[in-house]
């Protein structure tokens, strides 16, 4: 009788007993054959293989995706990548937005949307809470207008509409910042004459407040990212922070010698990247004038501006920069220099408002580059930008899908958001707001 094959063992037919594998002898009549699949069947690995051994370089089709699902092993790891296909399959595959309108108070006088944020109360994190089943958005333009809108988030309407928009105040000059907390919304203005506007989001009693920032102390405020009650500012040679933005004692300005055009932050950690490249980090806990350099001065020979800055779950930092280039690096390993992804094909050479955004599972990546158009990447895998294939997508809506359709004005501003209906992305561009259902396609699949 012939022995079995018994997993992790070989038979010795010499000793008539079975051995481990592990101590198989290298030639001899006594080494287990371990090839069985026949020559002509066997799959030849590739050099595509070893460098991106989870994601294959042609994007399977949904069916082929369904089918997987179906017959795969009950293997969590093995359906959540099948998942992840298929959703990429999906995105790509995203019709025509809806228009948001936005109307400025004066006739003819209708500026340009550099800034958005839509709140809502169950996930702060998303930018996307609920308030009493409402849901608050609000935008800023070129002309210095803070729009507001509020919303029913059961009867959301359709279509091209207003979306309820109202002027509620005008900072004088460009709002280049809107950051949300809990309990408020903070948008800030470029220029010398800096202001910051702090809007209420629970209380019925107070009032909108504006505080003007000496131009000694700051100006030209790029960016902001507000955490709880603590607003950090990206400013012009400097990252000026407030402890607590309801009490305004305590400001801590903190020297960068480069304008900063980045900010993240994360329980006592500030994150600032810089027009000069650099990246520094500051500890609240010690408030050194002085940040840590990070990345071992990566992007500051030459000079490549950091223009965004994102953290990611597992200790990642996403880092996009003024040439386009948009990759991310392990925070626990803070002065090697080589990212753990690379996501190319972005278009950018000079802009520095170019936007990027993730969705709240942190599963893809969306960016506007320079040409107007609005590119998709799988953060899990890096590497060039989804895109449809051309069976997927009928010639005769090509003009209509997101990833191919080119803006009539430049993108300022995104957010991706949760909702009920599934994943959504806002985009501002010109005077307008787009509205996008990321997997519904240009037939309404």
């Amino acid at each position: 009788m012939p022995p079995r094959d018994l997993p992790g063992l070989y038979w010795d037919e010499d000793r008539q007993r079975y051995f481990p594998l592990s101590s198989a002898p290298s030639h001899g009549k006594g080494r287990p054959r371990v090839d069985r699949v026949p020559q002509s069947q066997q799959r030849v690995t590739s050099d595509a293989d070893t460098r991106n051994p989870t994601f294959p370089l042609i994007r399977p089709q949904p069916h082929q995706l369904f089918s997987g699902l179906r017959s795969s092993p009950p293997s969590t790891s093995h359906k959540d990548r099948l998942t992840h296909f298929l959703r990429c399959s999906r995105f790509t595959l995203t019709g025509k937005g809806e228009r948001l309108l936005m109307h400025s108070p004066w006739s003819g006088l209708a500026g340009s949307v550099t800034a958005f944020q839509l709140i809502d109360g169950m996930t702060c994190r998303t930018k996307t809470v609920h308030h009493n089943d409402r849901v608050w958005s609000f935008a800023g333009d070129s002309m210095g207008w803070f729009h507001s809108s509020l919303t029913n988030n059961q009867n959301q309407p359709t279509g091209l509409l207003t979306h309820g928009w109202q002027p509620e105040f005008n900072l004088s000059s460009e709002v280049s910042s809107i950051s949300v907390s809990d309990s408020w919304c903070i948008a800030t203005s470029f220029g010398p004459d800096c202001k910051i506007l702090h809007f209420p989001l629970e209380s019925t009693t107070e009032d909108i407040r504006v505080s003007r920032i000496d131009g000694h102390v700051a100006c030209d405020i790029w960016t902001a990212d507000l955490r709880g009650s603590r607003l950090a500012l990206g400013a012009k040679n400097q990252l000026v922070c407030i402890d607590d933005i309801a009490d305004r004692a305590a400001v801590q300005n903190l020297p960068t010698y480069s304008d900063v055009f980045a900010v993240a932050q994360e329980n006592h950690i500030i994150y600032a990247g810089l027009r000069n490249g650099g990246l520094l980090r500051f500890d609240t806990r010690t408030w050194q004038s002085k940040g840590d350099a990070l990345l071992g001065g990566l992007f500051t020979q030459p000079p490549n501006s950091i223009t965004n800055l994102r953290l990611l779950r597992d200790s990642q930092l996403l880092v996009s920069n003024v040439d386009g280039k948009i990759s991310t690096f392990d925070l626990r390993f803070s002065s090697i220099r080589t990212p753990l992804k690379v996501f190319t094909g972005n278009v950018n050479s000079y802009v520095i408002k170019a936007p990027i955004a993730v969705d709240p599972s942190e599963d893809f990546l969306l960016a506007a580059g320079q040409d107007n158009r609005i590119r998709l990447w799988s953060l899990r895998s890096g590497g060039p930008p989804l895109a449809p294939s051309t069976s997927d997508t009928p010639i005769e809506f090509d003009g209509h899908n997101l990833l191919q359709h080119r803006f009539e004005h430049p993108v300022r501003a995104m957010q991706v958001s949760e909702e009920a209906e599934g994943i959504t992305l806002w985009v501002g561009s010109g005077s307008d707001v787009f509205k996008y259902s990321l997997g519904r396609d240009v037939l309404g699949g």
